[in-house]
């Protein structure tokens, strides 16, 4: 009888801990509540800018290549000469702004083309955040991950490049998550065919992230040959699942770029040629108040400091010192450092050396999204770096009471047959005020510049006045310009847009590749044309005169420079003038 009943406890013991393995662990709670917060934090001002933000020069150029790549994919119309439009981009994100297109135009035209088109660079700004939270996690401690995800949320400079239908964030999304995934590759070798997937559509999305690669490489054969013989594992190269993942990226590539299918060596080649001759042939940039055709290689430091705050910069930097010192003590004092902390720091610091290093080779920039990139690795080395500091430590937040297993219950339980739950004693109040402080630190600065400046592209840190004075502006203000003019001059009126060129804005409302095609919602009391500064004399009441051309050479003439009425600007940076004959 008593053997009975004690098998019926035990039994009974058991299917209470079998249950619990299907319960969300306070763990598994506190992860899916921190990425909704992420979702909502970062959803909010990237919705925003999307809708107030007046259309970007490149952007037509990817929204008329989504409308001719998507149908052409629709209809296996591989062999179309079409598919030569912007061929010296590969074609993800058009393809992405394609569908986005479609599935406006089917569900009744909810949004506009424009805001239709920005959907795709919204979506993978948020999935960058949610990433760096979830996949960084395991490396670098829930608030290390938290931190940075929070501070990139925030940041003007990342919401504004994830509210433009441009290529770069979809690049930045995919390349991180790669990169991230590399950390559980080294441990789990199947990993590296989703390194290899996740790179290869990447690279489908800007060629420039293939510079994430070495660093990639570097780590795994440090992991390799220096962390897992101290962690007791073989060191044997897992050459057949580097020999997949070499094999699958180009094949994903070249799966999700239709465009070369009819003649891959050839196309691929015409696509490289003309990306080499753009950077050879260099183009006319302001920097650091010079206009150049080719960067300093300087230039990465100098835009990173300019649109990243100080408390976010000065801590990865103070993170690069941490490193070298902890991997000095792993490798002269093998027992002062275990292998996965050193592994967590040196996985960071390679991210970071390696990207910065990469994306500095490039010399000829014409805006700073080409070095969006390196910012996760910057955010996660400063929230690292700051914690270090501070002297934060992982698991500090929540103590475990005892090391005793127990049932939700509070009975022992045999940790041979079902799963661990350690109760938690309460908030720890000092490591709560540490990660407060920290939370101030790296989301205020980033967090007041998204709330005052309009439209976010003018943002500046604080060693920076302005972008005028700093670096090239590359909102032109064209719509905001206009508007004010119709709030503020009731009367017909002639507006000349000032632009490079006449064909830069397009021909008008009928050209789809056109900025008035987008805009055919503005007053139309006012009348408006492109005009050029080379013009000689000009017909218009009003000029509006974008930044970005007085940076570059293009000055405002002298009969027009004293009758400016308006400056339409973004905190302290000028987006553009408005001129009275």
């Amino acid at each position: 009888m008593i053997k009975q009943l004690t098998e019926r406890q035990e039994e009974s013991t058991i299917q209470r801990g079998t249950t619990s393995r299907f319960r969300l662990t306070r763990p598994a709670i506190i992860d899916i509540c921190v990425v909704l917060v992420l979702f909502i934090v970062a959803l909010i001002p990237r919705i925003q800018l999307a809708n107030q933000l007046d259309m970007v020069t490149d952007e037509i150029v990817y929204i008329w290549g989504g409308k001719v790549y998507f149908p052409l994919l629709t209809h296996l119309q591989f062999t179309s000469p079409a598919w030569h439009y912007n061929y010296e981009h590969p074609p993800l994100v058009k393809l992405l702004i394609g569908f986005t297109l479609a599935c406006n135009s089917r569900l009744g035209h909810p949004l506009t083309t424009l805001q239709a088109g920005r959907v795709p660079s919204i979506v993978m700004g948020v999935l960058l955040i949610a990433a760096i939270y979830w996949l960084g996690r395991r490396p670098f401690g829930r608030t290390v991950a938290t931190l940075a995800a929070l501070c990139l949320a925030v940041s003007p400079w990342l919401a504004y490049f994830s509210a433009l239908a441009y290529l770069d964030m979809t690049m930045t999304a995919l390349a991180t998550i790669a990169f991230l995934l590399l950390w559980y590759a080294v441990q789990r070798p199947w990993m590296y065919l989703l390194v290899g997937v996740f790179l290869g559509l990447a690279a489908d999305s800007k060629y420039p992230a293939v510079f994430l690669v070495p660093g990639m490489v570097l780590y795994a054969l440090y992991y390799t040959f220096f962390i897992r013989p101290r962690l007791g594992e073989a060191s044997k190269l897992p050459w057949k699942w580097w020999l997949g993942a070499m094999l699958l990226s180009p094949l994903v590539f070249l799966l999700v770029d239709p465009a070369i299918w009819t003649n891959p060596p050839v196309k691929l080649f015409q696509s490289f040629f003309f990306e080499w001759n753009h950077s050879s042939n260099g183009h006319l940039t302001f920097m650091a108040g010079a206009a150049y055709e080719h960067m300093p290689r300087w230039t990465i430091f100098y835009m990173l400091g300019a649109k990243l705050s100080v408390f976010l910069t000065l801590p990865a930097l103070g993170f690069i010192v941490y490193a070298i010192v902890k991997l000095v003590r792993y490798h002269r004092a093998p027992n002062t450092v275990a292998p996965m902390e050193a592994a967590s720091v040196v996985f960071l610091s390679i991210w970071l050396v390696s990207a910065v290093a990469m994306y500095g080779l490039l010399n000829i920039v014409v805006g700073t999204h080409y070095y969006l990139p390196v910012v996760p690795p910057i955010a996660l080395s400063g929230a690292f770096g700051l914690a270090v500091l501070l002297r934060y430590r992982r698991s500090l937040l929540w103590k475990q009471r005892s090391s005793q297993a127990v049932a939700i219950d509070g009975t022992p339980l045999d940790e041979q047959k079902i799963s661990l739950v350690r109760p938690y004693t309460p908030l720890n109040a000092r490591a709560g005020i540490t990660i407060a402080l920290m939370v101030l630190i790296l989301t205020i600065p980033h967090l007041i510049g998204l709330v005052t400046i309009p439209d976010a592209e003018g943002y500046t840190s604080e060693l920076f006045p302005n972008e005028n004075a700093s670096l090239q502006v590359a909102y032109p203000g064209y719509r905001d310009a206009v508007l004010w003019l119709a709030d503020n001059d009731k009367g017909p009126a002639r507006v000349g847009l000032v632009a490079i060129s006449s064909a830069t804005l397009g021909s008008g409302p009928q050209d789809e590749q056109s900025w008035y095609y987008y805009n055919q919602d503005l007053p139309k009391q006012l009348s408006l044309s492109t005009v050029t500064p080379s013009d000689r004399t000009y017909k218009s009441d009003y000029l509006v005169w974008p930044m970005h051309l007085q940076q570059r050479g293009y000055t405002i003439p002298e009969p027009w420079r004293s009758h400016i009425v308006h400056t339409v600007t973004g905190g302290n940076t000028i987006y553009c003038y408005i001129l009275s004959r």
